[in-house]
């Protein structure tokens, strides 16, 4: 072999190492790129919050924001609110309200009239319309839970008034039942008014029972005599006798 043969190979070699070297410092580089890329999946808690409440309803007032999320019942459990699948918080992530146990959803809608969103939470139960209820605290910029709000299922407000009446069944597969007429003061509820409809077959006396209530006790100002078994129109007479009687009831 001459000494150019020699001396082409001697380089030939050399480019070889140099190359392969390059390239394994090269994949040294990308694995460590991914692998970086990999760690910053696992975010920090406060982004974990972010992520997981990619669908929330808000509200706003006056730039302070309010974040609503019906949630998984385990999400929470790790951050020490356990059995709870809605929670109320602020920007923050300070946790505001959260209702214990199950719920079938929420809505948001100004309950009571006053310009200011508010929210009711609906019970998951056998007994329809029964709802906890947020109002918006305007003295405090904030939401506070009425007391026994749930002890009226499916409120309804009497027009151009501050007054509501309610509706629950009362056994006898619903033609026995009961409306109740409250206002909210202070963020509980009271009650001062009832009309309780008996229809069931075997009753002391069949009809509609219309009561006063002062201080939880009844007074019956009225009697309708009515057959068992009837109920086709309480919902009619429920809505106009509450309408045009309401005022009878308000506590001097």
């Amino acid at each position: 072999m001459t000494n150019n043969s020699i001396i082409r190979s001697f380089i030939l070699i050399l480019l070889m190492i140099f190359f392969s070297c390059k390239n394994e410092k090269q994949i040294e580089v990308e694995d460590k790129i991914e692998i970086t890329n990999a760690a910053l999946i696992h975010e920090p808690e406060t982004s974990e919050i972010d992520s997981a409440l990619l669908s929330y309803d808000s509200i706003i007032f006056d730039s302070k924001t309010f974040y609503i999320k019906g949630l998984d019942t385990h999400f929470w459990k790790d951050k020490g609110i356990q059995d709870c699948n809605f929670i109320l918080f602020d920007s923050n992530h300070d946790t505001l309200y959260k209702h214990e146990g199950l719920t079938s959803g929420y809505e948001i809608k100004d309950f009571n009239e006053d310009g200011f969103m508010d929210i009711q939470i609906d019970y998951i139960t056998n007994v329809p319309g029964i709802n906890d209820l947020l109002l918006y605290d305007t003295n405090n910029a904030n939401f506070k839970l009425v007391k026994n709000f749930h002890n009226f299922p499916s409120v309804i407000k009497i027009k151009g008034s501050d007054y509501y009446y309610s509706y629950h069944r009362s056994g006898c597969a619903d033609a026995n039942w009961d409306s109740d007429l409250f206002y909210i003061q202070n963020f509980e509820c009271f009650k001062i008014g009832n009309i309780s409809g008996r229809g069931c077959i075997g009753e002391e006396r069949n009809g509609i029972i219309i009561s006063k209530i002062k201080d939880d006790k009844k007074n019956e100002l009225e009697y309708i005599k009515r057959e068992a078994e009837y109920y086709e129109d309480k919902w009619e007479f429920i809505e106009n006798y509450w309408k045009k009687n309401y005022k009878k009831f308000i506590p001097n």
